[in-house]
């Protein structure tokens, strides 16, 4: 008599990724911690987020440091924002939509202007800034539902398990509290073991079963940096600007997926649950550039070193199974029912139905991607502005690292050479100027950092477009912006991944965000 096996979801799968195996892990961590789309003041977000070739703003401090050099007075600033995301999922025939928001505080700032010097010198002014600034907001959440009748995700775990002897899933577990997903549901018995070594395969009550699949991803976290930045001012021509900080990052994801089976007989249902959650810290460079070679012309240029993070990951995963009165009937490796003296179909006993995974804890370093840009901004005299800059994002130099995994590092810069894109962002906008208020609008395009296609139809582009605008007033003693930042995406997400990419479907996303955010500032 051979004991069933089942395993769920050993994937970890990522949102605005696949993520397929555990070194994955890291890599998409690290992209999702990294893309920036849009941060700052109010004013520098209604121009399209635009930071390379202005200054005079507190957002100047991280982004191009070189522009607090333009301050004849010091400023203290805060800016709350307001965030919601609505996204739409369209999985084997069935449309889900969502929505998350959250409020939180994008920035506070404080510039001090130092005293002017003697306009005799060619070192006319200096200025310090402090910033604590959100760099990426990954508050996020979908679901999805469908029948699929090609597939289970028992079937991606018989995949993940051959090759694995069922005398090592037997030994990695211990009184309820399995070492791996696959010890878990071999001892859930949901997976036949045909043999000592394998192979595996679903119970026989399912093999010609349809799966009604749910799953709900729920992401929660941040990047955020505090950052000390300090420029001056060269003959009112030429402005340099140098910053550095410390970053901090959270990532909390949890997952919860459920299939029903569809006569399945004794056998009705499972759940998977896994909780991702990863919390580090940091440190960065920066410096910049503005010139000026006429009154109305501005050229701005930065480079930004990656965040050398240290990173505290803990993932955990919980698995049940749903089966009449607790009991599993039993097969030969034939496929042929098992029977007791009297002839009857033979029944074991199911102890446990739901089974928590030993947590796994575990440290690395992450390093972010190298940024540089560049921009010109033309002044149309006292009435106004138009600004653009290019953004270039090194997301192929990522690296990932732990001395307790030797093998991290090139397995990841393998993944991350074969699974990104290095991108330049474009960004453009202005800002009309009537007496005390300011009226700005700006656009954005950030391509698809990502190299691979998954299982939908056609190409999926996740490239990102970015619409803003807002309006302003300032005073001799005081100013008040406000901004709002739309921007519409596709994305695709597949719980589960086969070898034949035409047994297994992906949910195909559409999101849309809004970001409204108001930035109040006082001069002294």
């Amino acid at each position: 008599m051979k004991k069933p096996l089942i395993i769920v979801c050993g994937v970890i799968s990522l949102l605005s990724n696949q993520v397929f195996g555990q070194s994955r892990l890291y890599s998409n961590t690290a992209m999702q911690l990294s893309q920036i789309t849009q941060n700052g003041t109010a004013r520098f977000q209604g121009i399209g987020g635009n930071h390379t070739a202005l200054g005079g703003d507190a957002s100047n401090i991280f982004g191009n440091p070189a522009g607090i050099a333009f301050y004849n007075r010091s400023e203290l600033s805060l800016s709350p924002t307001y965030y919601n995301i609505q996204n739409q999922a369209d999985y084997i025939g069935t449309t889900t939509k969502d929505q998350k928001s959250n409020v939180n505080l994008s920035q506070f700032s404080l510039v001090l202007a130092g005293n002017p010097q003697s306009y005799n010198r060619s070192w006319r002014r200096t200025a310090l800034g402090i910033s604590f600034s959100r760099q990426a907001n990954l508050n996020n959440q979908f679901s999805f539902a469908g029948q699929n009748n090609r597939s289970s995700m028992i079937d991606d775990i018989v995949e993940l398990a051959q090759g694995v002897p069922v005398a090592t899933l037997e030994n990695e577990y211990n009184n309820g509290r399995p070492l791996s997903i696959e010890s878990a549901f071999y001892n859930l018995y949901q997976i036949d073991a045909v043999s000592p070594n394998g192979p595996y395969r679903r119970p026989i009550p399912l093999a010609r079963s349809a799966f009604e699949q749910t799953g709900t991803i729920e992401l929660t976290g941040a990047a955020s940096q505090w950052t000390f930045a300090y420029a001056g001012n060269y003959e009112d021509k030429f402005y340099l600007g140098i910053s550095g900080g410390f970053s901090r990052q959270t990532y909390i994801r949890r997952q919860d997926f459920q299939e029903r089976f569809v006569n399945g007989g004794a056998y009705r249902g499972l759940n998977y649950r896994e909780d991702i959650n990863i919390n580090g810290s940091g440190i960065f460079l920066s410096a910049g550039a503005i010139y000026k070679p006429t009154d109305n012309l501005q050229i701005g240029a930065t480079i930004h070193s990656p965040n050398w993070n240290t990173m505290q990951m803990t993932y955990e995963e919980e698995v049940g199974v749903d089966v009449l009165n607790n009991r599993v009937p039993v097969f030969d490796a034939n496929g042929r029912p098992v029977t007791n003296a009297q002839g009857q179909q033979a029944f074991d006993q199911l102890g446990d139905t739901q089974l928590t995974i030993e947590p796994f804890d575990f440290e690395y370093s992450m390093r972010s991607p190298m940024r540089a840009s560049g921009g010109a901004t033309f002044f149309f005299g006292k009435k106004g502005f138009i600004t653009a800059s290019a953004e270039y994002v090194g997301f192929k130099g990522m690296r990932i690292s732990s001395p307790d995994a030797p093998d991290l590092r090139n397995d990841n810069r393998r993944l991350i050479q074969t699974s990104f894109n290095n991108v330049v962002n474009l960004r453009a906008g202005g800002e009309a100027r009537i007496q005390n208020i300011r009226v700005r609008a700006g656009v954005a395009y950030l391509p698809n950092p990502y190299s691979q296609n998954f299982n939908v139809e056609g190409r999926l582009d996740r490239s990102k477009f970015q619409f803003s605008g807002g309006v302003g007033y300032r005073n001799e003693r005081f100013f008040l912006d406000v901004s709002g930042t739309y921007l519409q995406t596709k994305d695709a997400f597949a719980p589960y991944q086969l070898n034949d990419a035409n047994n297994f479907f992906s949910a195909q996303l559409n999101a849309n965000s809004i970001n409204a955010v108001a930035t109040v500032g006082f001069f002294f």
